[in-house]
């Protein structure tokens, strides 16, 4: 298999990762000071951009494997956000933005099952969680100087020529993507895995036969049947929980540090999160921890910190520091939540629904947009932070569900 598929190929990923986080706030800046839209128009344009990824992620990851091919669909969705991006100064209302956003998040949910097949068909499975990391960590180091580059340039440069630059770098990425990707050949190894789970069932019902005949009145049924129960319900509804609480709290956060702080003080708040964020992907990436405790660990302490975001409200130096370290701890742990699930599911899906994963989390993004929309604009951001404070420690119980049969192993 080439060394370029599973390593460099990546580096091309760097420059529309700047483009998204320079935009993830400035699109919500536009329309805070453009538009002069409110709070429910932020859970509007964050829930149904989200919502867009929904059916665009399951046909994409659909078409990818039936193609067999992952370039041709990087490259015509990082072209297509370029074109988005630069038509965004152009919208004069709400509504235009929505459907100038969706369709940039369509185009984009063409890349996601590309970059993920293409990371996990170029490495046997021992290093799938490494190199799902390495792609999250080089993707969020590109947010995390977007986000820098926000800071030092939204008091100076107009949003035209801002979402000019998010255009540009979406074009580099196509182009560089194009000489450094290389197809992984045939694509087998998640077919592998899948033989291998089903090698080991026959293995499981190998023993029980073997017990039965043995010694039947010391068998425990309970630890056969989940030796045999392959069912991924509950960490679907785990994944499905955990994205929403993160949108509803996430997506109208940059307004509620407005609040209290300056443009530029706001993301470098976001810009200290992200960093931490992707510094965490390198350690999660190489990390030994079963992936349920990993999922159970992220879920827990969200649902210990979120309501921390509440002491931004000291104004001034103290809330800043504080809003930044909490930040920056719920990114952290977001990295944790990112790869584990991520690769759980990898390993557990079938061939074809491979953007199944997404769809799942762009489900959870678009609920988690309008009801952080909803609940700020109604009833403020306190009963929102402890909203998701809960809907976090539900997907702790979901995953503990999950993995209980193995003791919160991988």
């Amino acid at each position: 298999m080439p060394s370029s598929a599973g390593k460099f190929w990546k580096l091309g990923l760097i420059p529309q990762a700047i483009a998204n986080g320079l935009a993830s706030i400035l699109v919500l800046f536009f329309l805070i000071s453009y538009l002069h839209g409110g709070l429910f128009d932020i859970g509007l344009v964050a829930g149904l951009s989200a919502l867009a990824l929904i059916p665009s992620q399951a046909l994409w990851g659909r078409m990818t494997d039936s193609v067999g091919r992952c370039k041709p669909f990087l490259l015509l969705g990082f072209v297509g956000m370029g074109v988005s991006f630069v038509l965004v100064p152009f919208v004069g209302s709400v509504s235009g933005l929505i459907a100038i956003v969706s369709l940039k998040s369509v185009l984009y949910a063409a890349t996601l099952p590309s970059r993920q097949l293409l990371t996990v068909e170029s490495e046997q499975r021992e290093g799938w969680k490494k190199g799902l990391a390495d792609m999250q960590f080089v993707t969020t180091l590109g947010e995390t100087v977007g986000m820098g580059i926000g800071a030092v340039l939204v008091a100076s440069v107009g949003f035209a020529q801002l979402f000019l630059v998010c255009g540009a770098l979406c074009g580099a990425s196509a182009i560089a993507l194009g000489v450094l990707a290389q197809e992984p050949g045939l694509m087998i190894q998640r077919r592998l895995v899948a033989l291998e789970r089903s090698t080991a069932t026959l293995v499981a019902v190998s023993d029980i036969v073997g017990t039965l005949r043995i010694s039947p009145p010391r068998m425990d049924y309970g630890k056969v049947l989940g030796s045999l129960n392959h069912s991924t319900k509950y960490l679907m509804l785990g994944i499905l929980t955990f994205s929403l609480a993160g949108a509803a709290f996430y997506s109208p956060l940059p307004a509620y540090f407005l609040r209290f702080y300056s443009p530029q003080a706001v993301f470098l708040v976001f810009f200290g999160g992200s960093l931490a964020g992707s510094i965490s992907y390198l350690i999660v990436g190489r990390r030994a921890g079963g992936t349920g405790r990993s999922l159970a660990l992220s879920s827990s302490v969200r649902t210990i910190v979120i309501p921390l975001l509440l002491l931004a409200a000291l104004g001034a130096a103290p809330g800043l520091a504080v809003a930044a370290v909490v930040l920056a701890v719920l990114e952290g742990v977001w990295s944790l939540f990112d790869v584990s699930s991520m690769f759980a599911f990898l390993e557990t899906a079938q061939v074809g629904q491979a953007g199944f994963y997404g769809a799942l989390v762009g489900l959870g993004s678009a609920g988690g947009g309008f009801l952080g929309g909803y609940v700020s604009m109604q009833f403020d951001f306190a009963a929102l932070f402890m909203l998701c404070s809960i809907l976090c420690a539900g997907a702790f119980a979901a995953f503990f569900l999950q993995f209980r049969s193995r003791h919160f192993g991988g």
